[in-house]
Parts: structure tokens; sequence; C-alpha cells
């Protein structure tokens, strides 16, 4: 197995370099895909455009950094697609034989992601799912119960591998992310390995409401959404997440 790592980046920096430094002991390659403008037409910020300067300043032969130009009159949902094959694509010039997408807020632990590694070997299948913590404000409050959709995890690359938007999946997966061919399916238990999303813990709150590729669902309800997120305390129920809880537990990855 010659495992790559694809990441996108636009904004949430802030989290990027704590990603990587959670899995890049268990890759072989590292992929950050990025994009100077977003899907919807803002410019990444100065601190943003700061972080990839200072994991150039690394000078790791892992990682490898690929621009992409979305088309911003298409929907935010066919420019992630594009970006995925681009990744994708780039992984089979470096001939890797597995990939996994990732964005600035995944993290794993390291140790369920060696031993979920090691299975995936095992298993030989096509595409293996996992399930999901997301966090809210801050690293220590995390959403109850999890998410009731699942994230592609390692993934096998074959020579034509495409993203494709048809739900040729056993499970419910994000319409970006699918790939094809997609034959053979494992998804991990709770107690193999969870994602864990950061999906709301931000430095800029309003930039990933504004950016989000279901942004234009909610675009008249960011002020609602923003007041909901600074007044967020334990035990709160989040209408965003479908009345989710807020939970308190652990910082995991000490994050700040």
């Amino acid at each position: 197995m010659k495992l790559a790592a694809c990441y996108s980046f636009f904004n949430s920096g802030e989290l990027l370099i704590g990603s990587i430094e959670q899995i890049i002991d268990h890759v072989d390659v590292v992929i950050i895909c990025f994009q100077m403008q977003s899907n919807v037409g803002e410019i990444m910020d100065y601190d943003d455009s700061q972080v990839l300067r200072e994991i150039e300043e690394f000078n790791d032969k892992k990682i490898h950094f690929l621009p992409f130009s979305p088309d911003t009159s298409l929907n935010p949902k066919v420019n992630e697609r594009a970006k995925l094959q681009l990744r994708i694509d780039y992984a089979k010039k470096l001939n890797c034989t597995h990939y996994f997408g990732s964005a600035c807020d995944h993290y794993y632990k390291p140790e369920e992601f060696l031993a979920a590694k090691k299975k995936c070997f095992e298993l030989g299948v096509d595409v293996t799912l996992t399930k999901m913590f997301t966090y809210y404000k801050h690293p220590t409050m995390q959403l109850d119960p999890i998410e009731d959709y699942l994230c592609p995890f390692i993934c096998r690359i074959y020579p034509d591998t495409k993203v494709v938007a048809e739900n040729n999946y056993e499970a419910r997966v994000d319409p970006s992310v699918r790939i094809s061919p997609a034959k053979s399916f494992y998804t991990f238990e709770q107690n193999e390995i969870m994602l864990h999303h950061f999906s709301m813990v931000r430095n800029d709150i309003r930039s990933k409401f504004r950016n989000a590729a279901a942004a234009q669902n909610w675009k008249h309800k960011i002020d609602g959404f923003v007041k909901e997120y600074d007044e967020a305390k334990i035990g709160d129920l989040i209408s965003y997440f479908k009345n989710r809880k807020l939970v308190e537990v652990p910082d995991y990855f000490n994050i700040k």
C-alpha cells in the first residue's frame, strides 16, 4: 500500500498543521490542494496563506502542493468533485495505490489510524468508511448523538478511478466524495476508529458559513447561526445540527 493523504484547503488554516501532524508518520504522501479563491468567490485571507508558507518551510519531501482554481459560476459541489478528482489524479501520478480525502478540520487519533490502515490492507476492499464525532465552538464541545452519515476513509485507487455524483454507496455519504469503481465496502465501528470532525471550531465562523459547499441553502440564516454559535454552552441543543446536544469531552488533540 502506498497511501496519500489528500487535503482540501481554503480557510481554517489554524487547524491544518495539527491535522497533518496526526497522520504524517503513517502515510507516504501528503497532497495539499489549495485554492486562493473559494467556490463562492472569496479570496483566501492573509493568515491562511501564511499557513501554506509555514508548511513549505517544513521542507518535507512527503508534502506536495497542488493549486486549484474553482469555477465560481458552478454549484460548489461540482467544484468539490473536481477538486477531489485533481487530488486523486495527482496521487495516481505519484504511484499511490490508496488515498483518503481530508479537510483541515479532520483529525484521527494516530494509534487508531495506524490500526485501521493495517486493517484496510488486510481487507483489500475498494472503500472504507468511518463514523464521526462533530465538534462545535470549542474542541471540548461535542455534538451528541453522532452524525447520521459516514465519511470515506482509505479508498483504493484504480487507473480509472473517478469522482461520481451518482449514489453507488451502501450508506449515506456526501455526494461530492463518492468514487467509482467502488464495488466492495467496509464501515469501521466506533471502537475501531472515529473521524474527529472539528467542523465548527473556527477562528472565523462567519467565513465557514459563507464559504461552505452548502452555503447557498442558508445565506439568509447566517446571522442566526452565528448568534447561536456565540451563545452556545454545554447542554444546549443546536438547531443547525438538528437539535443535537452539546456535551463536554477532553481536548484530545490539544487544539488551542
